[in-house]
């Protein structure tokens, strides 16, 4: 199996891509070994919007899938609890979404994490970074109802302005989260995304919450597996490949992950294959073409 080749960063908002990331969109033929994915000793780390559940016009509007509510709850069952929701969501909307599953969680890119156990808790500077969103919420506010097309998310200790409706305001879109990220750079970064830019908490990342939930049963002692689709989830798959794991990248785009998947649909059918049941093409390898 052949691993992701080098490339460099995307654009000057996108923070610096590890040396190992690819813009490949080919898969070879052949599966990862069976023991790099056997259920009794993996630990199943799963992004949602694009990963688990297709992207839609607005994020209320995304949908998990009804085969994939199944193979989660079915993996949840066979791994005794060793699966988690990974998300810029907040928890409450990740719980929302897949009712009536209940898994441990890290919400808001990290900043609250739900613990196997049950315990929420919610990174230091919690309260300050909800008062000084609120006051950012404000002038973006006013640019949405100047810009019908852009879409203002509200997440508690995170912003999001998402311009899926209106991509020819992408450049409005990043100068304005821009300016506020420099003048709250002391508690925020301006994370970019699919069609969204995101001002979110400075000391909290995917990476830091899969590594703190490993640390703990039902997790502890066994290969992490990341699976996402953006750049939010690159510092997911940084960590997790530092740590000897398996990370896949959902669709095309540039990764440090080690194999990819063309959508969410796919990675449900390969997760079947877990199950021992027949599906599409499971994970490959990425290869680097002209086409």
């Amino acid at each position: 199996m052949q691993r992701t080749t080098s490339s460099p960063p995307v654009t000057d908002v996108t923070p610096k891509a590890p040396s190992s990331a690819t813009s490949a969109t080919a898969f070879a033929a052949s599966p990862p070994a069976q023991h790099a994915v056997n259920v009794a000793t993996v630990a199943f780390f799963f992004d949602l919007d694009g990963t688990l559940a297709p992207l839609a016009a607005r994020p209320d509007a995304v949908k998990l899938p009804r085969d994939t509510a199944r193979v989660l709850a079915r993996l949840f069952e066979r791994t005794n609890g060793a699966i988690a929701v990974v998300s810029g969501r907040a928890i409450d909307d990740i719980d929302g979404l897949l009712a009536p599953l209940r898994v441990p969680a890290a919400g808001l890119h990290g900043a609250e994490i739900r613990h196997a156990h049950g315990g929420l808790v919610r990174a230091e500077g919690h309260a300050a970074d909800t008062e000084s969103v609120a006051a950012m919420a404000a002038p973006l506010q006013a640019l949405v109802a100047q810009h019908p097309g852009l879409l203002l998310e509200n997440k508690g200790c995170a912003l999001a302005l998402h311009y899926r409706g209106a991509p020819e305001l992408a450049g409005v879109a990043r100068d304005t989260m821009r300016s506020l990220a420099d003048l709250h750079a002391d508690r925020f970064s301006l994370q970019p995304g699919k069609l969204v830019f995101e001002l979110r908490p400075r000391n909290v990342s995917k990476g830091r919450a899969i590594s703190t939930l490993l640390n703990e049963a039902p997790f502890a002692g066994r290969t992490p597996l990341f699976a996402g689709d953006d750049l939010t989830d690159e510092a997911g798959f940084a960590d997790v490949n530092a740590l000897g794991g398996i990370t896949i990248k959902i669709g095309d785009g540039e990764s440090c992950a080690h194999y990819r998947l063309p959508s969410p649909e796919a990675l449900t059918a390969w997760l079947l294959t877990l199950h021992g049941d027949t599906s599409p093409a499971p994970p490959q390898p990425s290869q680097e073409t002209d086409a």
